[in-house]
């Protein structure tokens, strides 16, 4: 069997996979972006997707649940199969992550993806998954660094963080990459970081 290697994200260790089943993957992906760019995501039909990519119906269904599957798996080609994979450490020793460098690398890398995923219409399935990855990760993140955060300070700083990082990127995407990734990134950042230290601080101050 025809086989690529590549590094697991999650493991760090080399996986097999087969060139066969990639190449049918990205050429339904690459569809997906094609058409998303010509019309309306809801119009799009898995008849569409499979003659655009020259693949047949049935080797769609092999690979994807349906279209929102599709699309969704477009994550994994900016380098995000799961919430695991959003962060990253601070390159400055800071005591917070580096939220967003990720997103906005990978969707820098793979532009025609990330306007499939982000730049159709509001609330589609690929929207649905990055919010809820976002508010898993972030979730997470808060409840480990910060045990004795109340139910409504954690919930409301996790939607808040997680809403204003997936706008941003939309913007960013929607407006055609108008600043480098590392540059957009660093932004939100600080300004995440900055948010965090006043909420960190004006809870201190009541509880005193």
């Amino acid at each position: 069997m025809d086989y690529s290697h590549q590094l697991s994200k999650n493991t760090g260790t080399i996986v097999k996979v087969d060139r066969r089943i990639q190449k049918t993957r990205d050429a339904l992906r690459n569809a997906m972006s094609e058409l998303i760019a010509e019309k309306s995501y809801d119009d799009i039909t898995v008849h569409e997707l499979t003659d655009r990519a020259n693949v047949s119906r049935s080797s769609f269904y092999v690979h994807f649940r349906d279209k929102d599957d599709l699309l969704i798996s477009g994550f994994e080609e900016i380098g995000v199969s799961s919430s695991d994979d959003l962060f990253e450490t601070s390159s400055d020793g800071s005591n917070y992550p580096d939220f967003s460098i990720v997103l906005f690398r990978g969707s820098e890398r793979w532009k025609d993806m990330s306007r499939a995923c982000l730049c159709g219409e509001p609330g589609n399935a690929a929207a649905y998954h990055m919010r809820n990855m976002l508010v898993i990760r972030t979730r997470e993140w808060l409840r480990s660094t910060q045990p004795d955060l109340s139910k409504a300070d954690l919930e409301s700083t996790v939607h808040y963080l997680s809403s204003a990082l997936q706008g941003l990127l939309t913007w960013w995407v929607n407006n055609d990459f108008i600043y480098p990734a590392e540059e957009i990134s660093d932004r939100f950042n600080r300004l995440a970081t900055q948010g965090l230290e006043g909420i960190l601080k004006d809870r201190k101050a009541v509880e005193a």
